[in-house]
């Protein structure tokens, strides 16, 4: 069964606007070939981190909501780690 699921990532901020570009369709390749769909995409932009990962102290923020399964969120979350352009991820699953 799909459930809706809110996917956020953060794109390292020393890529240029194609390098970022380039990243946000790798990650929409990840949920499309899970077999899960994508809602919408929402490019929050570049922002200040809470605190340093990897030594960044700012991100490219990026909102995604996602209809998949269990199996397939998995996927892409794993497909996601392995990227070392996304610092960092989280997904949950949407209220209704």
């Amino acid at each position: 069964m799909k459930r809706e699921y809110e996917l956020t990532f953060v794109i390292r901020p020393d890529l240029d606007d194609e390098g970022f570009a380039a990243v946000t369709e790798k990650v929409a390749g990840y949920v499309l070939a899970s077999g899960s769909e994508i809602t919408s995409t929402n490019p929050w932009g570049r922002r200040r981190l809470a605190y340093p990962i990897r030594r960044f102290v700012e991100g490219y923020y990026v909102f995604m909501l996602i209809q998949s399964d269990a199996n397939g969120l998995n996927d892409v979350e794993r497909s996601i780690r392995l990227n070392e352009d996304v610092i960092r991820h989280l997904a949950v699953r949407k209220e209704e």
